[in-house]
């Protein structure tokens, strides 16, 4: 069938801009009703921001000091596999397994009540800028390649004594993201900043784990 033309309306449809992703991220709570939320119906349901906005969801446990307990291996996975995603230039797909793990109703108000409100908090900040961090050859592979090192180092057994472990990889992972959905390259530079820095900080804790480890070796045969 032909759609029949009216300039008015599409003149009307044009000028509505696309939902903030706080407020995409917030319908969710609607969407799930006091249930449980499988990971795959919330793939669907933000389906129009695609692989970054999911993203962004599953660091949410990672932005406070200590992780919450049992989130950091299949959360981390699976922000590692959407980044590796991202990187070969595939579109977003998850294994089954970590599509059918379902986020509790007492801890999915938690993450989106977490995201909504530190995306509001981005979002009077967000706007295109510096565009040619994504339009070179190869700049969308890598921002996706670093999203996926941020994922293998936020499901990193690393002991609670040392703090900010979690918290750096996913402030670099986020403004990657919110720079990638809005087109933002001076978020997409402070995410790198804190991918680097992140890689740095954890470096030193292995540096400083294996000084100890022949420290108290030596000690010991001493």
């Amino acid at each position: 069938m032909t759609e029949p033309k009216n300039n008015h309306g599409r003149e009307t449809e044009a000028s509505e801009p696309p939902p903030r992703l706080s407020e995409e991220l917030g319908s969710l709570l609607v969407l799930a009703d006091g249930r449980s939320l499988a990971l795959r119906k919330i793939v669907e349901h933000l389906r129009f921001r695609g692989l970054p906005a999911l993203v962004v969801l599953l660091c949410v446990p990672f932005l406070f000091p200590v992780a919450l307990p049992g989130l950091s291996l299949p959360f981390g996975v699976a922000i590692a596999f959407c980044g590796l995603r991202l990187g070969l230039g595939k579109s977003l797909w998850l294994p089954d397994f970590i599509l059918k793990r379902e986020v509790s109703p007492d801890l999915l108000p938690r993450l989106v009540t977490g995201a909504v409100s530190f995306c509001q908090r981005l979002e009077k900040l967000l706007h295109p800028r510096m565009g040619f961090l994504q339009r070179w050859p190869g700049m969308l592979n890598l921002l996706g390649f670093m999203i996926m090192v941020g994922g293998i180092l936020l499901s990193l057994p690393i002991p609670p004594p040392f703090p900010l472990t979690n918290t750096i990889p996913a402030l670099s992972v986020i403004f990657i993201s919110l720079g990638l959905i809005e087109r933002d390259g001076l978020f997409i530079l402070i995410g790198y900043f804190f991918a680097l820095l992140g890689v740095s900080y954890i470096a030193l804790i292995g540096f400083l784990g294996v000084a100890g480890v022949q420290s108290l070796w030596q000690w010991l045969v001493g």
